[in-house]
């Protein structure tokens, strides 16, 4: 883990960073949609080792890496990138080989994950989207999944989760009377009920996520 600290120092006195922040301010902010994504299912595949959320997850690589030359401060995001791909490397052989520590896996993932956090710049939106609120939601729900392994439960987190989907409900109600909303409300029920209380159900949960974002109006 000496890599992880020495790049994220160096990015410090660099500059690159614009800065830590609380537990509470990094659950609400809202970053760029594609690396969110992609830190989303890192952690995913992390704290499951399903073979379906690492290909979803080398989907998005693909994507990310070809238009990475195009985003601000790309240097330091190929440093980054090639700190998750080594990371990834990592998880998939704790997932796959007996001699790999799994918790330590997780760990780097977790360190990973809080370094393209405090790395990202937040929106200028100050109300953030219903796409926006969904992608938080998931993100802040792999995240939870990765402390629960690690034995870090975090309040803060559960506290977000918890308003997220009040405001998502609340949103998605208000939604004009019609079969488009009621089609969206049965699939926000099956999220809701994938989220038990021994442990959110990673995989339905996240499948609801991904047909309530691209079904959900734009604003």
């Amino acid at each position: 883990m000496r890599f992880v600290y020495a790049l994220f120092a160096g990015l410090m006195l660099t500059g690159a960073l614009p800065g830590l922040v609380s537990a509470a301010e990094a659950s609400a902010r809202q970053t760029d949609p594609l690396l969110q994504d992609i830190e989303r299912y890192l952690l995913l595949y992390a704290a499951t080792g399903d073979d379906r959320f690492l290909t979803r997850l080398d989907s998005l690589g693909v994507v990310f890496e070809s238009q990475l030359g195009e985003q601000k401060q790309a240097r330091t995001l190929k440093d980054i990138w090639q700190l998750h791909q080594q990371t990834l490397s990592k998880v998939r052989d704790a997932h796959t080989k007996k001699d790999v520590d799994l918790k330590e896996a997780l760990q780097q993932t977790q360190e990973v994950a809080d370094l393209f956090d405090s790395f990202l710049e937040s929106s200028s939106d100050s109300v953030p989207s219903m796409r926006g609120e969904l992608r938080e939601l998931a993100l802040l729900e792999a995240r939870k999944a990765n402390r629960k392994l690690l034995g870090e439960p975090s309040a803060t987190q559960s506290e977000r989760i918890e308003a997220l989907c009040a405001s998502l409900q609340s949103r998605l109600e208000a939604l004009p009377d019609n079969p488009a909303r009621d089609s969206l409300m049965a699939h926000w029920t099956f999220l809701r009920k994938s989220q038990a209380a021994g442990g959110t159900l990673l995989y339905p949960f996240n499948a609801q996520i991904e047909y309530l974002s691209s079904h959900i109006p734009q604003s």
